[in-house]
Parts: structure tokens; C-alpha cells; sequence
């Protein structure tokens, strides 16, 4: 059962027996009001915005009825309470323009930038058409999940294989391995393994800044652990050849990256994770790290078929190198080890990076990177009662529109984008963001579609349908962010229609909010994420 109500898009939706009812935002006013003309003028503008479409949905099992702030017309007629193969099929096909991931082919490589913009201004502004390996990954992952871009999906792994073996980024897991005090050193963030890099330059360098490697987060071992584990289920389901995995020094590069991993302690390493900010001990991380180690330490141990030349390859370089005790079977099941009893720790202690007292600025219980225990991590050990709890942990962060990334986010959170700050990670941009952040006013991210694969995931597990339920609801959340004609983002500058945002931003005025894409839009990672998501509900249908 669903129905269909009419807002303007100031307020807040609560549904409750059924009922909706319309109030505005009450949230703090901004510490320094924002006077740009032109602010003034798009708040004027959202003040007389034409009316959208909610939908009230029943719910299904134990689910509440909840509404759907819809921003496509397209869409509306497609979101249903719950889903047949034909009216799957009839989502497929609407957003499958949407969902597409186009990829950048140089001679040295195939990549996937983290955002298509048709502003070269907002690439530039924003340096969002760098490549971060994370999400290159996840669009790997939406790609190899279609037959007909398994091809480039293929090319997409092999250059970022190739990056990670690219003199530097060896030279740099060299040096940790000989001296793992580097990873805490000042400069540590640029010491250890780079995660972004410039696709246009064939050496693979840094994004410049200035005519030098621009400073970054680098410390982010949930994407080194998510590429080692997407390349080795490649070796695992043969799509990756002896002479692709044999060329120059990509088993060097997997080699020393286990190194890596092991001298620096991943397992007790804070590392700036999924949201590249201020280093914590993140489970999220580890997570990703132990489903890697893991999996090379099954081959290692029982090499199967087409594994068998590979894991002799391995082994035989790394005695070349004098590195053969970081991947012996024994090596690798102790690194796991290790792994898991930080996860579970954190888990039982409360989530994402709560070793920490409550008033230290580090600990954090709710944090939607908490998913990726479920997916794309796959976890051996994790059991259905610990993924169940990571759903019961991420659950508060959902929003009217998406999900928060974890409480008082001060990325993209109210008039981010009218105070000229910066979205790099730089200590002077996180100082500003902290200080125009306006309580309430996260940033609500595409996350939906992410949740509801794991929900899924954990359906297929538990055989409960108050998963299934879930994955739905979360689904139609994820549908309805999709951008409608004439929408004008969070930055006061039009977006694309029938496009996937990172998230939506609020503008703040007065005491109200009003809801606005980011200008991050069309976002590849949150393409990749609908396409998994859809390609999980389908497999279900079946």
C-alpha cells in the first residue's frame, strides 16, 4: 500500500500510523549567518520551489510506515512496497543510464574517476576527477557484476594493480618495512602507501598542488585491503592470466604490500578510513585488511586449480626478495587472527572506533563504513549475529533522504558550499568545517543502496524476512535520491537530471532547512552502489 502526497521541499516528513504530516527543520541558526547575494537569492528561490511528490509506504513485516521525499518523476511510478521480477526489471531498465560508469582510457591505463561532471570548473574546483583506489574498486565491483562490461572492469583492476606496483608506491612499503616508526612520523599520512592519484599523468603521480604532490589522508588501509582482496578473487575465478599477474612487478606489489600491512600493524593501526579524515583505530578498516589476508592465506595454505601457478609465482618471488616469512600460510593465519579479535572487540564495545573514551575526539560508535563488514568484505568468521549488530549500529544514521555518515559530519553539512571551504583534507579546511557546522545538518549520503545490499546479504544468512523488508525500504530510499529535471544543487549551480548524487546538502536559513543535492553529482561510487544493490535483488527474485 502506498500514497502520495505533495510537499515543497522545506520540512521534515513523519510518518507515524500511517499519517504524514509537514513541519519545518527546527535547527540551531549559524554561528556566522551567510550574507553572499547569492545565498539570499536561492534561499528566495527554495522559499517558492513548485511541489514534489512523497510517498507513504505500509511497510512490510515489522518495517514502520515511512515516506519517500521523491526528486524524480521518472521514478515515482516505479517504487513499490515490495518487488516482483517485472517491476525489478522496470527499475533496471529507468536507471540504467543513471547507473552507467563511464571509464577513462589512456595508453597506460583504464580508470575510473571518482566523479563525471560535464563542469570542468567543478572538477577542478573540487579535484574530484582524481582517482582514489576505493572507489575505483567499487566501480570495478559494479562493472565485473555486468557481462557486458566485464572487459573493462577487467582493465579497470589491472591499472590499479599497476599503480600500487608503480616504483613509488614500492619504494614507500620498502621503507615501512625496514622502519615501521615512518607510518607515526610527521609526514606519516605521505610515508605510507598513496591511495589517489592523477590519471592523466602516466607515471601515476599525486594530484599536484601548487607544482608539488598536493598533502593527503593517505592512511587508508580499508582501500588497500579492498583492492588485494578484489584482485585476489580474480586470480580465484581466472579472470587475471599468468602473463597479467606475471608482468613487471605486480607480484612485487602484493608481496610488499602484505609487508606492509603486517610491519605497520593494521590490526592496531589508526588509519584515516573510508572518510579520509583525522587517523582513528577504525573496525571498518581491519575489517577490510583481514577479509584480504584471509583470502590469500586459503591459496596459500589450499591452492586450488588455476591458484596453484599463482601461489608458486608468489612464493617464488618472495624468496627472490628475502620476503617469503610475510606470506607463509602460518604468517598469514596469525595476521588474521589478530585481525578478527580487533573486530570483535570493537564490535562488542560499540562499533567503528570506540576504544577510546567518550570524550576523545576519535571514539565513535555508529559510522556507516560499519558496512563494510558485511559487503564487500567477506568476512569467514563474522557471524550472522555480528552482521545482524552492524545493522543495528549503522540503523540510527538513516535520514528523511539518505544516511549520515556518523553524527555531527561537518562535511557538506548546512551552506557547506557558501563558505568556501575546501573539500580536501587538509587541517585548515577541517578547521572550518568544524567551525560553520551547524548541529543537525549532516550531510545525508547515498549509503541507502549499500545498506540494502548488506540487509540482503544478512536475509540470504538468517532466512528472516525482516531483512528482506529492510533491504527494500532501503532501496526506494535509495531510488528516490535520484535528481528530477531543473534542480539546482547545494552550491546554488543546476544539477543533472536522472543522476545519482554523493549526497544531499541542506541550506540553512532562519531556523528551516532545505534540501539540495551536493554538487558532488553524479558520484561513480554511488552508481556502483545502486548497480550491486540491484543485481542483489535480483538474484533474490530469482
Amino acid at each position: 500500500m502506498k500514497a502520495i502526497f505533495s510537499y515543497k521541499n522545506v520540512g521534515i516528513l513523519l510518518a507515524c500510523s500511517g499519517l504524514v504530516s509537514v513541519s519545518s527543520y527546527a535547527v540551531a541558526s549559524p554561528s556566522q549567518p551567510v550574507q553572499s547575494p547569492v545565498y539570499l537569492q536561492y534561499v528566495q528561490q527554495l522559499k517558492k520551489a513548485p511541489e514534489h511528490k512523497v510517498l507513504m509506504f505500509a511497510g512490510k513485516e515489522d518495517i514502520q510506515p515511512y515516506s519517500l521525499f521523491v526528486h524524480s518523476p521518472t521514478i515515482l511510478p516505479l517504487l513499490k512496497n515490495q518487488y516482483d521480477t517485472s517491476s525489478l526489471d522496470a527499475v533496471i531498465k529507468a536507471t540504467q543510464e543513471t547507473r552507467h560508469i563511464a571509464v577513462t582510457k589512456h595508453p597506460w591505463g583504464t580508470f575510473v574517476q571518482a566523479a563525471s561532471f560535464g563542469s570542468q570548473d567543478m572538477a577542478s574546483e573540487t579535484n574530484y576527477d582524481a582517482i582514489w583506489v576505493r572507489d575505483s574498486v567499487w566501480g570495478y565491483l559494479a562493472l565485473d557484476s555486468q557481462p557486458d562490461t566485464q572487459p573493462v572492469a577487467h582493465q579497470v583492476l589491472l591499472t590499479l594493480w599497476d599503480y600500487m606496483a608503480t616504483p613509488h608506491q614500492i619504494d614507500r612499503m620498502k621503507a615501512i618495512i625496514a622502519n615501521p616508526a615512518l607510518v607515526d612520523a610527521k609526514d606519516g599520512q605521505m610515508n605510507v602507501p598513496h591511495i589517489r592519484f592523477n590519471s592523466s599523468s602516466a607515471q601515476f603521480d599525486d594530484v599536484q598542488e601548487n607544482g608539488k604532490p598536493q598533502p593527503w589522508t593517505h592512511k587508508q588501509n580499508d582501500a588497500l585491503g579492498l583492492f588485494m582482496d578484489a584482485t585476489l578473487q580474480e586470480v580465484q575465478d581466472q579472470k587475471i592470466k599468468a602473463d597479467e599477474w606475471s608482468k613487471d612487478q605486480r607480484l612485487d606489489a602484493l608481496i610488499y604490500l602484505v609487508g606492509y600491512l603486517d610491519k605497520a600493524r593494521f590490526y592496531q593501526m589508526e588509519d584515516s578510513g573510508a572518510w579520509e579524515e583525522n587517523a582513528r583505530l577504525n573496525t571498518s578498516s581491519v575489517a577490510l585488511v583481514t577479509s584480504a589476508l584471509e583470502n590469500l592465506q586459503g591459496m596459500i595454505a589450499k591452492p586450488q586449480g588455476a591458484e596453484k601457478p599463482f601461489v608458486e609465482a608468489l612464493r617464488a618471488r618472495a624468496q627472490e626478495l628475502k620476503l617469503e616469512h610475510f606470506i607463509t600460510s602460518e604468517n598469514l593465519s596469525r595476521l588474521v587472527s589478530l585481525g578478527y579479535q580487533r573486530i570483535d572487540k570493537q564490535l562488542v564495545i560499540g562499533g567503528e572506533s570506540p576504544d577510546y573514551p567518550k570524550t576523545d575526539s576519535r571514539y565513535r560508535q555508529a559510522d556507516a563504513a560499519l558496512l563494510n563488514l558485511i559487503y564487500p568484505a567477506r568476512l569467514h568468521r563474522l557471524t550472522i549475529k555480528q552482521k545482524e549488530h552492524v545493522l543495528e549500529i549503522v540503523a540510527p544514521l538513516m535520514g528523511d533522504i539518505g544516511i549520515r555518515r556518523y553524527f555531527n559530519d561537518d562535511y557538506q553539512s548546512a551552506n557547506f558550499w557558501f563558505h568556501n571551504i575546501k573539500t580536501d583534507t587538509d587541517s585548515a579546511s577541517h578547521a572550518e568545517r568544524k567551525k560553520q557546522f551547524i548541529p543537525g545538518t549532516e550531510a545525508q549520503w547515498f549509503f541507502d543502496s549499500w545498506y540494502a545490499k548488506a540487509a540482503l546479504i544478512v536475509y540470504k544468512e538468517s532466512h528472516n524476512p525482516h531483512y528482506r523488508a529492510l533491504a527494500v525500504r532501503s532501496m526506494n530510499h535509495a531510488l528516490a535520491q535520484i535528481t528530477g529535471e531543473n534542480m539546482v544543487g547545494a552550491n546554488a549551480k543546476p544539477v543533472a537530471a536522472m543522476a545519482l548524487p554523493e549526497s544531499y546538502n541542506f541550506i540553512a536559513d532562519q531556523g528551516e532547512l532545505w534540501e539540495a543535492a551536493s554538487p558532488i553529482t553524479p558520484l561513480n561510487w554511488s552508481k556502483a552502489s545502486m548497480t550491486l544493490m540491484l543485481e542483489e535483488m535480483k538474484a533474490d527474485l530469482k
